[in-house]
């Protein structure tokens, strides 16, 4: 199965992962890039676009208010005749005029009116835009978060470590936590015959529970207990994704 940014998807419509930056010809006649309306400093991790876009969208309720619409758009995406990892960005209203972000693109003004801002399929024909010749989108979709309330102590980050995969993870749990509760977990796992230690940040998202580690990007899973709490649960879930994981504690 073809890969995109390290995440196997096995069916679309139960996870979603990330897609690296695809070096594509932006269109005038539909995209225009600018600036942005404010400026924002993303995350910067491996496979982020999804946690980015969740980010994204916690500082523009910070910055304009729990009024502010906005919408993370989610899409399949099929190469040749594989369905492969998606991506994810962020819709959003500002003014009279609807922008996206994108974690490869930047701040790109939409041409869509923003009184069809809830036209998907519109809007997502504009937003995939940057990626037509290289993946043909499927199954576009927005998703929404509702208000949680964070807890009082965030996970503990890792400090100096020499595991990119700690680190990025330290960032995300970090960055998450300001909005929602988040569980930080290390683990190990088995690859190409070694021992790896490997992290991962748990955050429920649009009514499911959402699963980041740096190597596979973010898998939605549709669980009955929607806890970031449930080391057990997460250990099983966790070896959907990294089969063989263990030892899996909390930060």
């Amino acid at each position: 199965m073809t890969r995109l940014c390290g995440l196997r998807i096995k069916r679309w419509i139960c996870c979603a992962g990330v897609l690296p930056l695809v070096v594509a010809l932006l269109l005038p006649s539909v995209l225009r890039a600018e600036s942005g309306p404010f400026p924002y400093a993303r995350i910067g991790v491996a496979n982020g676009c999804f946690v980015e876009s969740v980010a994204f969208g916690d500082e523009l309720g910070t910055r304009f208010g729990a009024d502010v619409w906005y919408r993370l758009l989610q899409w399949g995406a099929k190469e040749a005749d594989e369905v492969v990892a998606g991506h994810a960005v962020v819709i959003f209203q500002h003014g009279a005029r609807l922008w996206s972000y994108d974690i490869n693109h930047g701040f790109t003004v939409l041409k869509v009116p923003a009184e069809q801002r809830d036209d998907v399929a519109a809007v997502a024909e504009q937003a995939t835009a940057p990626y037509v010749g290289k993946i043909t989108p499927r199954y576009p979709v927005y998703r929404e978060d509702f208000p949680q309330v964070p807890e009082a102590r965030s996970p503990a980050p890792f400090g100096q470590v020499e595991e990119l995969d700690l680190s990025d993870a330290g960032l995300v749990a970090a960055r998450l936590a300001r909005k929602r509760p988040v569980a930080l977990v290390e683990f190990t796992y088995p690859q190409d015959g070694a021992t790896r230690r490997g992290a991962a940040v748990a955050f429920v998202y649009n009514g499911r529970l959402c699963v980041y580690s740096p190597p596979s990007g973010t898998v939605p899973f549709r669980v009955t207990a929607l806890s970031v709490k449930n080391l057990r649960q997460l250990q099983e879930l966790l070896r959907r994704i990294h089969p063989g994981a263990s030892n899996l504690k909390a930060r």
